[in-house]
């Protein structure tokens, strides 16, 4: 919504750690962060709650918050080859590519839905998934970075 403020993004993360979560999508972004969101994720990330944020679909390569802060996991998209979205955020503070494009099935309707969000929610799912096998937020957020990583792109 445009009229969420980042007190309400705080507020609403704070809300989940109180209710026990472990992983945390953040599939929003500006162009500006915020002492208060970096303050709360740095403290939740030290207690073992892992953050993944959407880069973004402008394509650029300038960080966007609060994915380009160090404790959040930022989330490009790619095709379905691999290769970055065409539409997808690109640049230094990017740390995973996945799928941009996904089939949500809600209320007996299907909806086709694209761009980072979708790709962070993707990842984001496969780290809950291997949260709740046991694995400590650590051993999740290496196998994430190391699987999923940003390839270089060929050369020509």
């Amino acid at each position: 919504r445009p009229d969420t403020t980042t007190f309400d993004v705080a507020n609403g993360i704070y809300t989940a750690i109180n209710a026990g979560a472990t992983v945390i999508n953040l599939s929003l972004s500006g162009d500006g962060g915020s002492p208060l969101l970096s303050a709360l994720i740095q403290e939740s990330y030290k207690g073992g709650v892992l953050f993944f944020g959407a880069a973004g679909n402008q394509p650029s390569t300038s960080p966007t918050y609060p994915a380009a802060y160090p404790e959040v996991v930022a989330v490009t998209a790619g095709d379905k080859k691999g290769n970055l979205a065409p539409y997808a955020n690109r640049g230094s503070f990017v740390d995973v590519i996945a799928p941009g494009i996904s089939l949500v099935e809600y209320n007996g309707q299907s909806y086709l839905v694209s761009g980072t969000s979708a790709s962070t929610a993707y990842v984001s799912g496969t780290a809950a998934g291997y949260r709740s096998s046991g694995k400590t937020a650590n051993q999740v957020e290496q196998y994430i970075r190391e699987s999923m990583a940003v390839k270089p792109a060929p050369r020509p």
